[in-house]
Order: C-alpha cells, then sequence, then structure tokens
C-alpha cells in the first residue's frame, strides 16, 4: 500500500521527468528541419500609400505572393485577407496557411497586408484591399493570371473587408497617371469564411460567394445567413455552408472530420464556375436511353480527364412532365472543352411522376384509379440498389467518353445492362 510519502515521491518524479530524461517542453513548437522560406512582400504603393502616417511596415499595404508550379497553374488568382479585428492581422492560419493551400492547388495565392486601427481606419483597409486586386490585374502578365478570374478570400474582420469592397463597388479611374489605378477594383468571386458585412445586394455587380461559417459561432452565422438570403432573394450566385460545431477562428480546420471538409467544398464550388480554367464554355443537352428505352430515373455525370481543374458536373434525368430521359448542363453550371468520361446511374426501374399522373385530391378517385393503386406492385420497391453504367455495353473493354466542344453540344447517350 501506497503512503502519502511515497505519493509525493512518485509525484516530484513525474514532474521532474522531462528535465531527468531530456524531453522537450510540449508547449513549444517543434523546430521545422528547414527554415520556412516567407515571400518578400511586394508594396501595393511603391511610393507611399495614400495617408501613411509612418514608414513602418504597418504603414506600407503589401502583398505576399505564393504562386503555384507553372506546370499547375491555373491562371486564378486570390486574395488572402486574414482576420483580426481590424486590430492585428492572423497572418499564419488565416494567410500563410491559406496561401499555401491554394498555391498546391494551382492557384495563385497573395496574403494581404492591410492597414489596420488605431494607425488607420477600416477605410483605409478597404482601400488597400481594392488597390491589391487593382495591382493583380495590372500584373497579371508578369504573374500568369487572368484578369477576370481575380477574387478574395476573408476570414473574420478580413471577411467584412471582403465583404465591403464587393458591396460598395468604386469605378476605376481610366484616366489615372497611375496604371494600376486605371484597373477596376471588383471581385469576379468572394469567399467569406465566418464573417461578412451588410450592404445593396445589386446581381449586375455583386460577385458569386462561397459562405463557411459554424452554428456554434452565432453571431457571426446570423450575420452571413442574412448576407446570403439578400443574395439568394437578389438572384445572385451564392453556397453557404453552416457546420454545428466550431469555434470562431478555426482557419482551414486541418483535423476535423467533420468542418474540415469545407476547403473542399470550396475547391469544387470553384471548379464547377469554371474559375480554374478560363476559356469558352460549352453547354450539353440530350437524352439518355437504357436498354433502348428512356431511363427511368436516375443521372448522367460527365467526368474531366485532360483538364484536372474542369468541372464534374452531373445532371438529373426527372422524367417530371414526359417520359423523354432528357437532361441539360445549360445554366451557371456548364462544361469545358475537352475530354469527358461519362457514367450513368439508374435508380429506379419504374418511376411515374404525379406531373404526369395527377391524383385528384378534391373529389372522389376514378375507380380505374383506385384499382391501380391497390394492384399488386404499385408503389413496391423496383431496384435493388443504384446501377451504375460506365460503359455503352458491359463487355467493352473501355469506359464510355465523349469529346465536348465549345458552343452547343447535343449528345444523347445510350447504354446497354446486358
Amino acid at each position: 500500500m501506497r503512503t502519502n510519502k511515497h505519493l509525493k515521491v512518485l509525484a516530484a518524479i513525474l514532474w521532474t521527468a522531462p528535465l531527468l530524461f531530456g524531453c522537450k517542453n510540449q508547449s513549444l513548437p517543434p523546430t521545422p528541419s528547414t527554415p520556412e522560406v516567407i515571400p518578400t512582400p511586394v508594396l501595393l504603393w511603391p511610393g507611399g500609400a495614400p495617408g501613411a502616417s509612418g514608414t513602418t511596415d504597418e504603414d506600407k499595404p503589401a502583398l505576399f505572393p505564393y504562386l503555384p508550379d507553372p506546370a499547375k497553374n491555373t491562371g486564378c488568382a486570390i486574395v488572402v485577407a486574414p482576420g483580426g479585428a481590424f486590430t492585428h492581422r492572423a497572418m499564419d492560419y488565416e494567410g500563410v496557411t491559406v496561401a499555401q493551400w491554394f498555391k498546391s492547388r494551382g492557384i495563385a495565392a497573395f496574403v494581404l497586408r492591410y492597414r489596420i486601427t488605431p494607425l488607420y481606419t477600416r477605410n483605409d483597409a478597404v482601400a488597400d484591399g481594392r488597390r491589391s486586386l487593382q495591382y493583380l490585374r495590372a500584373h497579371a502578365a508578369e504573374y500568369h493570371l487572368s484578369p477576370d478570374r481575380v477574387g478574395m478570400i476573408g476570414f473574420s474582420a478580413g471577411s467584412e473587408l471582403a465583404a465591403m469592397i464587393a458591396l460598395n463597388p468604386k469605378p476605376a479611374n481610366r484616366d489615372a497617371a497611375d496604371p494600376v489605378e486605371r484597373e477596376r477594383n471588383n471581385l469576379d468571386y468572394m469567399v467569406l469564411a465566418y464573417g461578412s458585412s451588410s450592404g445593396p445586394v445589386n446581381p449586375s455587380n455583386t460577385p458569386p460567394t462561397f459562405f463557411f461559417c459554424t452554428a456554434e459561432d452565432r453571431s457571426h452565422a446570423t450575420g452571413m445567413i442574412n448576407l446570403y438570403w439578400d443574395m439568394y432573394n437578389a438572384h445572385v450566385p451564392a453556397e453557404i455552408h453552416l457546420f454545428p460545431v466550431g469555434e470562431h477562428g478555426t482557419g482551414l480546420a486541418f483535423g476535423d472530420a467533420a468542418l474540415g471538409q469545407w476547403p473542399e467544398l470550396l475547391y469544387n464550388w470553384m471548379r464547377s464556375r469554371n474559375l480554374l480554367t478560363g476559356g469558352p464554355t460549352a453547354t450539353v443537352r440530350g437524352h439518355v436511353k437504357l436498354d433502348g428505352q428512356p431511363l427511368p430515373h436516375g443521372s448522367i455525370t460527365f467526368i474531366p480527364l485532360d483538364n484536372a481543374g474542369a468541372p464534374q458536373l452531373t445532371a438529373y434525368i426527372m422524367n417530371t412532365d414526359t417520359a423523354a430521359a432528357d437532361y441539360q448542363l445549360t445554366g451557371e453550371a456548364r462544361l469545358v472543352p475537352g475530354k469527358y468520361r461519362v457514367e450513368v446511374r439508374q435508380d429506379a426501374v419504374f418511376w411515374l411522376s404525379n406531373n404526369r399522373d395527377p391524383i385528384n385530391r378534391r373529389g372522389a378517385l376514378p375507380a380505374d384509379r383506385i384499382a391501380r393503386i391497390r394492384s399488386p406492385g404499385w408503389g413496391a420497391p423496383t431496384i435493388e440498389n443504384v446501377r451504375l453504367y460506365r460503359k455503352s455495353h458491359p463487355a467493352d473493354a473501355k469506359d464510355l467518353t465523349v469529346e465536348i466542344k465549345p458552343g452547343e453540344n447535343p449528345l444523347d447517350v445510350a447504354v446497354f445492362s446486358k
């Protein structure tokens, strides 16, 4: 049996174990094997920012460029605005880490060092953000960027900064002596992470927006929901993701099985909007037949083969009005020219929409309708599971592939179960 004396000795050994056995203090970060290389900041106003009250780095708005390997470069650019309540900037987990994530996916990322209080005002920060967009467009050739695919991602206060720029557009000065000032300063797309701003939503100049927040971060989630609702009512393309758990300031949430999925959701959103490809888009429409008959219910998916940044899109076969098994990708979501693998999915053997077989709910049902509903098998399952067709015929050696060309593509697809 251990006495108090024994417990005291054991406690002393445990307390001094890190010193006795050379263990490091676990609260200290590990020493990297190779030093990190932080890019040299590029000043937005080499001659001094408007209204600058000093000459330190905090008086010099700048961009830290994180450029992808030329072989992976998509031409898409994004300004990264870290949060910090406009009194500091979380340059690491809401800046550098985020920029590295975009860089690894072929997207040129530029971390913004914007001016903060109490040295400057929020209006100065907004001016810095606008200038960053103009600077990238003025130097698009130098950075190998597409000037019509320049966006901004903001976190918390940085998210508010991005929204203020998007919701309060300022026309470019085409007659300015400074060539940078001649470029437009609006956003081609916007990503708001747990932060937003309020303002008039105009479908003609409010950019497509991706929202991310958590229900736990209630005050910020409320503002984002309100802005999303305004965009929805104004028919501005927007996508919002609200996760139940997560404190304010989670960044990319690496390691979180649920919350950590939001960056990939963002990447898929960017792909679906053709932000990673540029160039012309293509419309596709047609019909899908299975064993010579219209596909009862399911979908058709186009998977890019020669362009990693091209969107992977799915059209659904609903047969709501007629059993034509028609599909179309002609709206916001469009393919780009290139080669695609085609997958057809069947999720019902029999499908009859109420649109085509309405039920008279106001009066007595006709006798034949009642008999039909009571007939054997009516309303029972018709399929054991989703059926996937990747080839025209099961015995084919190669998958079903198509070539999508610019413009309109009428494309009927036929698959066979045997």
